[in-house]
């Protein structure tokens, strides 16, 4: 189904979103790195801790060296969430702007949620899922009908991104209260063993998060380019993607 090119010309501007997908890119994979060196530290405490409840001991110097050891992954860990979301954020408006111009219509989320999503007490428990699904099933360049992307099934590899992404947030929460409440050797056991399943779920997420993205930005060149209009991208070659957008 191609689409007249009246009706083309009046659709806002497209602009592919794969340069910045690969800047995102490169900042997921070294988010995902971080969580993995997280994990590790979680997992190295939890084995030092086994040995102290075995009568081992561990000097002044030692502890000290793990504390600042998980300080500098703490840090390092903030510092890459900030850089994710400082590159995830824009890409999302970019692509979000982008299914108008794909001719998409009645979105339930615009353009602004893209930032709002993820601002909002309570609602970044579920709305930046909701706008990156919606995204999705508009980018996807086997339904070219302006209403056809709604009865599109929801990726399963969208939910997994953000069942990852909320499972870290909320382990990091759980782990820093008990911390703060009840800083017994048992507790801080406890915290560290969540910590290393939060740790973990935000590795796989990051991994994830990586071809989201790219999955994503095809999707849309590929989609563009149905319309006879792949020669307007910005320096990317249209791919037909079909069905690999629904994973």
């Amino acid at each position: 189904m191609r689409q007249d090119p009246d009706t083309l010309n009046l659709l806002p501007l497209y602009f592919s979103a794969r340069p910045s997908a690969r800047v995102l890119g490169i900042v997921f994979v070294l988010a995902a790195a971080i969580s993995w060196v997280a994990a590790g530290y979680d997992l190295g405490e939890l084995r030092a801790m086994a040995a102290i409840g075995e009568g081992a001991s561990l000097g002044p110097a030692v502890a000290l060296a793990r504390a600042e050891a998980g300080r500098g992954v703490a840090v390092a860990q903030i510092s890459c969430a900030l850089f994710v979301a400082a590159a995830f954020c824009p890409w999302l408006y970019q692509v979000r702007a982008n299914v108008r111009a794909l001719g998409a219509r009645r979105l339930r989320f615009g353009r602004e949620w893209t930032y709002l999503g993820f601002a909002i007490p309570v609602l970044n428990a579920y709305r930046p899922y909701q706008v990156v699904s919606e995204v999705w099933r508009a980018s996807d360049p086997a339904s070219l009908d302006p209403l056809g992307w709604q009865r599109l099934p929801t990726s399963r590899l969208v939910l997994a991104w953000w069942v990852g992404l909320a499972g870290w947030v909320v382990c990091e929460a759980l782990a820093a209260l008990l911390l703060h409440i009840a800083p017994g050797i048992e507790h801080v056991e406890t915290a560290h063993a969540v910590g290393l399943v939060g740790d973990v779920g935000s590795a796989v997420s990051a991994s994830l998060g990586y071809f989201l993205v790219a999955r994503i930005s095809a999707a849309q060149d590929a989609k563009w380019a149905a319309f006879g209009r792949g020669d307007a991208l910005s320096g990317a070659a249209p791919v037909a993607c079909g069905s690999a957008v629904r994973a």
